[in-house]
């Protein structure tokens, strides 16, 4: 699954890069934004939108959704507690705690 999930990713994305690439560059980009191209590119007054804009638009959103599809599906699950009691709890595990052993200490009465 997980296989032709990313086939179908890596078709969308070389799509998406020639769609993009097909594309008829509208106004000057940013130097429109900035005064040079016209107050119609600023206000959105633009022809009907094309077949290349639309199919982008489409492809994006594809590639949007398939992308978290596939970092759901890759991500392992999620233990409960931070990242520290996980720690601690596998410290815990790996290494058994062995009961603290004290000096014995002379009775009274011994010895004298």
């Amino acid at each position: 699954m997980m296989a032709i999930l990313l086939v179908i990713y890596l078709v969308i994305v070389l799509l998406l890069i020639a769609v993009i690439l097909v594309q008829q560059p509208r106004g000057g980009g940013l130097t429109a934004a900035l005064g040079g191209g016209g107050v119609e590119n600023i206000l959105g007054v633009r022809g009907a939108p094309t077949f290349f804009t639309k199919m982008t638009a489409v492809l994006g959103g594809l590639y949007l959704v398939l992308s978290l599809v596939l970092s759901l599906m890759n991500s392992p699950h999620r233990a409960a507690g931070t990242a520290i009691e996980r720690a601690l709890q596998q410290q815990q595990q790996t290494l058994p705690l062995q009961p603290l052993q004290t000096p014995e200490q002379p009775q009274q009465g011994e010895g004298q």
